[in-house]
């Protein structure tokens, strides 16, 4: 039983570290180009409108529907925190997930934080106030890159486990 686990254990790390990853870059996340699950494209947005009630069950809105593609948008809390003086701040985000089916057996996600919250108030604060005009990390926001990336591919992750026989 204990070399089971062992095994399952490598082969979900190396399964999860193949997948595509999204990156916090100052204008945003880059999109992420994946392949086509071998279903109709009218069943797959079908699909991403059930992920969307499904994984957000606070509420979320779906529109700019198309025959190939949707916008999702939703909120998720503590999607992402920074330390300062010693006391940690938990933030949460209004984000947009873009979906377009393409021609080319390819599908794009383009993940978005639309709006940032503390304590149920928005702020102004966008991705790129994180960093320089160089385009590096701020040194008082290095923990929001790897908690928001973190967070915005736990979500994206689901999409894709969600629509994938």
């Amino acid at each position: 039983m204990n070399h089971f686990i062992k095994i399952t254990l490598f082969f979900w790390i190396i399964a999860s570290s193949a997948q595509e990853k999204l990156e916090m870059t100052q204008k945003g996340f880059l999109p992420l180009e994946m392949n086509i699950p071998n279903q109709p494209i009218h069943k797959l947005i079908e699909q991403s409108k059930e992920w969307a009630r499904y994984y957000n069950e606070k509420g979320s809105d779906v529109f700019d529907v198309t025959e190939n593609s949707l916008t999702i948008e939703a909120r998720y809390e503590n999607a992402y925190y920074y330390w300062n003086l010693a006391v940690k701040y938990n933030f949460d985000i209004k984000y947009s997930l873009k979906i377009v089916f393409g021609e080319n057996q390819k599908y794009t996600l383009t993940f978005t934080v639309k709006e940032i919250y503390i304590d149920k108030v928005p702020l102004k604060t966008t991705v790129a106030d994180f960093f320089t005009s160089e385009g590096k990390l701020k040194e008082d926001f290095k923990d929001v890159e790897p908690s928001l990336e973190k967070t915005a591919n736990r979500i994206v992750n689901s999409y894709i486990t969600f629509i994938t026989p």
